[in-house]
């Protein structure tokens, strides 16, 4: 969640093994079955003009080496398949946006013909200013839309990211954290502002690297790869191999203040499979990140602070992020990681991610008493809980997620499940990180983040 003043935002070589608990019970998430809720024209056209690019994944070819994935860790509640697509439908209809929906001819002078070409075709997400567009949100948009298996609206995003790159002379094909709109230009502007960020890129190459492995389609796998190069060189700090917020460190302590919801273990998994030329440098950031997120946990009480430095001391970023100076807090900024967390443990029964989250699930448990309704807006990382101030349906989602580490603490989960599922989005505010990451929240919990394969 970022409102940034700056102007720019703001080793092992060993073989990955996924480290299973044997006391823990793998079981099988129920596919949901949903249907794409694109087109159902199985030849979708490509929106990149790339006459390779295969969208529908039953025109794709899946790579042999990977069977079907069968085996996953968390205890899953009943999925309730409607409510999801339901929520779904009005995340995509409050926030979601085409180019043509958006950008009458009239207005294509003010874009410029570069930017056209590069535009038409494509979509975003409403930023909380709705003009605006920030590559977080594109980030957010991609997985739901894989998970969803909305292939027509996945691609439209896809070439959206594609169109403001940080660099693309200098190979930093991420995206620049904000499209700034206005009301002559339209929010498919050409006006894009500062550098990277890291927690939308390391989304945004989850997405396209799941997706190449469901299709088959290199184009998700190139650009993935493209993206994979910028990060490496100018988002991980090549002292403590750890993610910065942004490209180059974006000045905050010189590179040494961190974020642990941007900390995608899963996006790591990935990277070490797919970005073969840094695969042993990948399992590096990947158990400097364990190490990182554990030493911070164990400091405090059972959560994480939204910003820490290199030490694990909360830290304030100075860049006007949500929690600002109220660094001390589980707040705004992670409220994300338990999804991190969670995700890794369920796919892969990483025995770190285990203790991780049966820590952070025993605290929230005790804290709530199991009521998801009395989970609130913000914990302090060390010293004596607030006790006024409700969280939303994403503090909520949070918890719930963390109870499903165990069958004694998932006893809580279809409760938990239903209050999220039926709270509806915010019809007085355009605020789209809760509902966005409600939906994430919703799609974990009830079975849509499914393995198609082996990773």
């Amino acid at each position: 969640m970022k409102k940034y003043l700056l102007p720019v935002l703001g080793v092992s070589t060993a073989l990955l093994m996924a480290c299973s608990d044997e006391s823990s019970s793998p079981s099988n998430p129920v596919n949901p079955g949903i249907e794409s809720s694109a087109s159902t024209d199985p030849a979708i056209p490509p929106v990149s003009g790339d006459a390779g690019l295969n969208p529908d994944p039953n025109g794709g070819s899946v790579p042999a080496v990977d069977p079907a994935a069968t085996t996953y860790y968390a205890v899953l509640p009943t999925p309730n398949a409607a409510a999801v697509q339901e929520m779904y439908n009005n995340w995509i209809a409050k926030f979601y946006v085409t180019y043509e929906e958006e950008v009458p001819a009239s207005e294509e002078p003010y874009i410029g013909s570069a930017m056209v070409e590069k535009l038409r075709g494509s979509a975003r997400i409403k930023f909380d200013t709705p003009l605006n567009t920030v590559s977080e949100g594109i980030g957010y948009g991609l997985l739901i839309t894989y998970f969803m298996k909305d292939w027509e609206k996945f691609n439209r995003l896809f070439k959206y990211y594609k169109a403001y790159p940080v660099s693309e002379a200098d190979g930093l094909l991420f995206m620049k954290w904000m499209v700034k709109g206005d009301k002559d230009k339209g929010a498919f502007s050409p006006d894009a502002t500062g550098g990277s960020a890291t927690d939308a890129d390391l989304d945004v190459v989850t997405a396209l690297l799941l997706a190449y492995g469901e299709t088959g389609n290199v184009e998700y796998l190139n650009y993935a790869r493209g993206i994979a190069g910028a990060i490496y060189s100018t988002e991980v700090n090549a002292t403590t191999h750890l993610f910065m917020p942004g490209n180059d460190g974006l000045h905050m302590n010189d590179g040494y203040v961190y974020n642990i919801s941007y900390f995608s273990l899963v996006a790591l998994r990935l990277l070490i499979k797919y970005d073969t030329d840094r695969s042993a440098a990948w399992q590096q950031v990947l158990d400097a990140t364990y190490s990182y997120m554990k030493m911070v946990q164990e400091a405090g009480n059972g959560l994480w602070p939204d910003w820490s430095n290199a030490a694990g001391i909360p830290t304030d970023p100075e860049n006007n992020s949500s929690t600002g100076k109220l660094n001390n807090f589980y707040g705004l900024e992670g409220v994300r990681i338990p999804l991190r967390v969670m995700w890794d443990y369920n796919w892969y029964g990483d025995s770190r991610a285990q203790v991780m989250a049966e820590t952070a699930a025993n605290f929230a448990f005790a804290s709530t008493g199991g009521d998801i309704t009395k989970t609130l807006i913000k914990y302090i990382y060390q010293g004596e809980q607030p006790t006024a101030g409700q969280g939303g349906a994403h503090f909520r989602g949070a918890f719930c997620s963390l109870w499903m580490v165990n069958a004694t603490l998932s006893a809580a989960t279809p409760a938990c499940n239903d209050v999220i599922l039926n709270t509806p989005f915010k019809s007085t505010n355009t605020l789209y990180f809760e509902p966005s990451m409600q939906l994430l929240y919703s799609l974990f919990i009830n079975g849509y983040f499914i393995k198609y394969w082996n990773y």
